[in-house]
């Protein structure tokens, strides 16, 4: 009796042990699956991005719970557990992260039939037709360049996207989980990107560093071979893969805004010289012939005259500037680059100014020419002009110098960003732009388009006084000359004004292209525009004939004047 009793003890005792390490062990084999997306998302393969779920949430996690238990043949009383928290990247530099082929999941899965043994350095998902995918790191000189895919260098390590951070004025690397949705084009024979591909971008981080970088918008195109074409004032610009990387971008910090930036590097990549700039060499020559014609014919330097001189100077300068900038590359850690940046800016801001004070001139003689006085008022206003010229645009410059060197935070948010990235503005739709280019700009060319109305208006309140009322030949003849005046300034504001507002309309709106490409040609060609104006007129190249023959017998004569006297 005994016995049975120690017999039955025994038995209930490993029932009991025999249980309870069952459930122990069933409480430890618990499972850990990586999901490729957050937990609302899916990926699609095709995009190789992460969209939203569009259903219950706990439903479609419970799909994906299944077709893993289904695929890895995992035991029902085995736990699952998927988490989400850490997305799959490759750390080194020469892996990329690929979506595992769909002829290779049965292997897979047959490899690693246990749950306890399920593949590391894998993610898995349901894609939007239902079908589990999954994605690992591999050597990129398996895919880089061959089949279906382009390789692509990013900026920022796997994870991190560019951000510019305003307490510290640099760009940083910051932790984001935005994905990355790039697209290659397919090349012709000319090297021209027709259209897209069905290549898919295989990004990696192998390091990017640089003496010299500029950043470029979203104005590029990627091709199957991993070069960059970039259009260049008409001039199609190839880039290699190995001068620059691709990287999303946020300027003011906000991650959702962010977008796709292109870092280039000008060690070996150089801009082809385009046929703007021949087209500015042109208008460079041209004023440079306007001013000689001025300052060798002495009726043209009258006080108007003296005004335009002025402003064919500044727009001499500011052309040089641009072709300048359009050959030497942004090397922002040169001491000269902010120098330059600035110039470029005060050089811009004084063309403007001067133009505006040829306008105003004309309005205020026809409007106020029976001043008491005219030496006097004419001296106070050529004063007032040198002052507000030259004040206005020094105090924008210096404005937008001590804003970019400020330490307070909406300051620098303001701050024009000269020398950060590039040697000048950084961004078209930046503050800065904004309050030291256009508003500054924009206003001016209004304030002259009203004054030219006001001046029309007034000429033809005169011209009709005229008719009516006593004629003479003195007030005629004044308003003859106020007259031709006015319809040279209207002419120097559609040269400047309209091609400079348009530029400005493509730059705000990103129209490329031929459009483009005409209307900049039209802005840049505004020095031979103004050679036609003022110097292409018979009268002017009949005195500068005269001018020329008397200077030859002048310089024959001398000798004989010489011999005479010696004798």
């Amino acid at each position: 009796m005994n016995a049975i009793r120690l017999y039955f003890t025994a038995t209930v005792a490993f029932l009991v042990v025999a249980i309870g390490g069952r459930v122990t062990s069933s409480m430890n084999n618990t499972v850990r699956v990586r999901k490729c997306c957050p937990v609302d998302r899916m990926y699609d393969p095709e995009a190789r991005f992460c969209r939203l779920v569009g259903t219950d949430v706990d439903e479609y996690e419970q799909r994906l719970m299944n077709r893993l238990r289904r695929g890895f043949r995992v035991e029902a009383y085995e736990t699952l557990k998927i988490y989400h928290d850490v997305q799959l990247y490759c750390i080194d530099g020469e892996e990329v992260l690929i979506d595992v082929p769909a002829e290779e999941m049965p292997g897979l899965m047959e490899a690693h039939p246990s749950p306890i043994v399920l593949p590391s350095g894998y993610c898995f998902d349901l894609t939007p037709s239902d079908k589990l995918v999954a994605r690992t790191c591999r050597p990129r000189i398996q895919y880089c360049g061959r089949g279906k895919y382009t390789c692509v260098n990013k900026c920022c390590d796997n994870g991190d996207i560019m951000v510019y951070d305003p307490n510290l004025g640099n760009l940083d690397c910051n932790k984001s989980e935005m994905q990355l949705k790039w697209s290659a084009y397919e090349t012709d024979a000319g090297g021209s990107p027709p259209g897209l591909s069905n290549n898919t971008v295989l990004p990696y981080w192998d390091g990017f560093s640089c003496s010299a970088f500029n950043m470029i918008d979203n104005r590029f195109k990627l091709t199957t071979d991993g070069n960059l074409i970039l259009t260049n004032e008409g001039v199609k610009w190839i880039i290699p893969e190995t001068e620059y990387c691709l990287d999303y971008y946020a300027k003011d910090g906000t991650l959702e805004a962010a977008e796709l930036n292109a870092v280039l590097c000008y060690s070996n990549a150089k801009p082809p010289v385009s046929f703007n700039f021949w087209v500015k060499t042109l208008s460079v020559v041209c004023l440079v012939l306007t001013l000689i014609v001025y300052a060798t014919l002495p009726y043209l330097r009258n006080t108007h005259g003296y005004y335009v001189m002025f402003y064919m100077a500044c727009q001499l300068v500011y052309l040089v500037c641009i072709m300048i900038y359009s050959l030497v590359h942004d090397d922002v850690n040169s001491p000269l680059c902010i120098l330059f940046g600035y110039f470029m800016l005060f050089a811009t801001l004084t063309t403007c100014c001067w133009l505006n004070v040829i306008c105003f001139d004309i309005y205020w003689m026809l409007r106020y020419n029976n001043s008491t006085n005219r030496n006097t008022s004419k001296l106070v206003r050529t004063i007032m002009y040198h002052i507000y010229c030259w004040g206005f645009s020094s105090i924008c410059v210096s404005t937008g110098y001590l804003f970019q060197h400020s330490q307070h935070k909406k300051l620098l948010n303001l701050a024009p960003d000269i020398g950060e990235y590039r040697c000048f503005f950084s961004g078209i739709h930046d503050y800065g732009t904004l309050i030291f280019y256009w508003l500054p700009s924009c206003g001016m060319l209004i304030a002259n388009l009203i004054l030219f109305l006001l001046t029309a208006i007034h000429c033809s309140r005169i011209k009709s006084e005229l008719n009516k009322f006593r004629r003479t030949e003195s007030k005629i003849e004044i308003f003859l000359v106020y007259k031709a005046r006015f319809v040279m300034s209207m002419k120097l504001f559609l040269v400047f004004g309209v091609p400079f507002l348009f530029s400005m309309l493509c730059e705000l709106f990103r129209i490329e292209g031929i459009i483009q490409l005409i209307i900049d040609s039209i802005h840049n060609l505004q020095g031979v525009f103004i050679f036609i104006i003022f110097v292409a007129k018979f009268k002017i190249i009949m005195d500068l004939r005269k001018k020329c023959r008397r200077s030859i017998v002048h310089s024959e004569l001398r000798p004989l004047n010489n011999i005479s006297r010696s004798s």
